[in-house]
């Protein structure tokens, strides 16, 4: 394949894994024998092929009109001016990480397209308080009006919480490549260690019928060589651990996916009981790119009762925090090194939970503006100033809790959020 995407030439098992023939696929641009729905289609052929020895999942469109979903390797020639393409039959594993990438990334378009609405709800919503301000005399008309409003920020926050799903897609894909990346070399490892100890057994089995040995010291010398030849003793002590750290890549990838669906969840029209600490977790796990090259993360975790609470609100309530601390810290970047601490604890009838950073803080002069619709002291394209309005939303009006902070400019800040347990009422503190 040149280095525009055109493929130059191809042999006949490409052919037969793509379902295409030869004069459908030389000559053409590689994305026209992928199918709609493959990320290659989005992101292009500069962007999935552009570094040396990378494996990527590619969904081929068949002649047939079915699809060919493969495992395309890449590498450039050597005088640069190609790409070379190997593809093979996807697995298990690669399938399903193909499938949450497309779906990832499809969440990212879906939030730039309501992004892009975001003003014009915003102007919506403008209007609209305006007009209830006009109309005070008019209450059925202003009924109507309050309805709409309430059906703009539902249709607002989701558009906030697809925005941060998209903006969050590139770092879950880099999570979930580190791990599989060691995955591979382990399974590479096991696979030429199977291979050596399936020759040492055929070595066995030939001195012991007498084959190759005609005594029994002479077959103790023979094993001995091929033991010491094949490194018999390093491979039986290493795979093991390689089986192990395998697993434990699959686990942390497992969790990955698991986490982004828990996050990504409609919410549902009534409360629900939660685990407020699995939805910390959740949120931990799928911000976690925005967070680890600037802080470490630390937990205390108490054990407190199910909430009855609109649970998928609540982890866009707890994104919004983790992800303003690691951007305050990223700003003030604390000689000692950034730290978030996130912690929950029941008390009375309420469970609280405390994010807190030692970041930048916030000035005196803006501390009564932070809770303000697109309020940001952040630079264009980096924050709309919408998150900490919803979050104060999502926990007073739609939990009838509440939402503080306590700031030292220079010394950091702690956001406390306070939810009743029964998930309505005022929340009053023991005793």
């Amino acid at each position: 394949m040149s280095a525009q995407g055109i493929v130059v030439s191809a042999n006949q098992k490409f052919l037969e894994l793509v379902g295409r023939s030869r004069d459908a696929v030389v000559g053409h641009p590689v994305e026209a024998i992928v199918a709609d729905e493959d990320v290659l289609q989005l992101v292009g052929v500069d962007a999935m092929f552009r570094d040396a020895a990378t494996d990527s999942s590619v969904i081929f469109a068949a002649a047939d009109g079915g699809s060919r979903r493969l495992i395309v390797s890449s590498a450039k020639s050597r005088d640069a001016t190609r790409i070379l393409l190997t593809a093979r039959p996807a697995g298990l594993v690669q399938e399903e990480l193909a499938s949450t990438t497309r779906w990832a990334a499809s969440e990212q378009e879906r939030a730039q397209d309501l992004a892009q609405a975001r003003d014009a709800l915003a102007l919506k919503n403008a209007a609209l308080h305006a007009a209830q301000q006009e109309v005070q005399a008019a209450y059925s008309k202003l009924q109507s009006e309050v309805s709409a409003r309430e059906q703009l920020e539902k249709e607002l926050r989701l558009a906030q919480k697809l925005e941060g799903i998209g903006q969050l897609a590139a770092g879950v894909a880099h999570e979930i490549n580190t791990p599989m990346q060691y995955v591979g070399d382990n399974i590479a490892f096991l696979v030429r260690a199977f291979a050596k100890m399936t020759e040492y057994i055929a070595v066995a089995e030939a001195a012991v019928s007498g084959e190759r040995a005609s005594s029994l010291p002479e077959a103790q010398a023979l094993l001995g060589a091929s033991k010491a030849q094949l490194k018999l003793e390093f491979l039986l002590q290493n795979s093991p651990k390689a089986l192990q750290d395998s697993k434990a890549g699959i686990d942390h990838v497992s969790g990955i996916v698991r986490a982004l669906k828990s996050f990504a969840h409609a919410d549902a029209d009534d409360k629900a009981p939660g685990d407020i600490n699995q939805a910390i977790r959740d949120t931990l796990t799928v911000a976690q790119n925005e967070y680890k090259s600037v802080a470490e993360v630390e937990t205390d975790l108490g054990s407190i009762p199910l909430v009855l609470c609109f649970l998928g609100r609540l982890n866009q309530v707890f994104l919004n925090l983790i992800v303003n601390a690691a951007h305050a810290i990223a700003e003030a970047k604390p000689a000692q090194g950034g730290k978030i601490r996130v912690s929950s604890r029941a008390e009375g009838n309420a469970v609280i939970v405390t994010v807190r950073d030692n970041g930048a803080g916030i000035p005196e002069h803006i501390q009564h503006k932070v809770f303000d619709p697109f309020f940001t002291t952040k630079p264009v394209g980096k924050g709309t100033g919408q998150g900490l309005s919803i979050a104060r939303s999502i926990v007073v009006d739609s939990h009838g809790g509440t939402l503080a902070f306590e700031t030292e400019p220079g010394r950091g800040t702690a956001f406390t959020v306070r939810l009743p347990i029964d998930g309505h009422g005022e929340v009053h503190p023991l005793g």
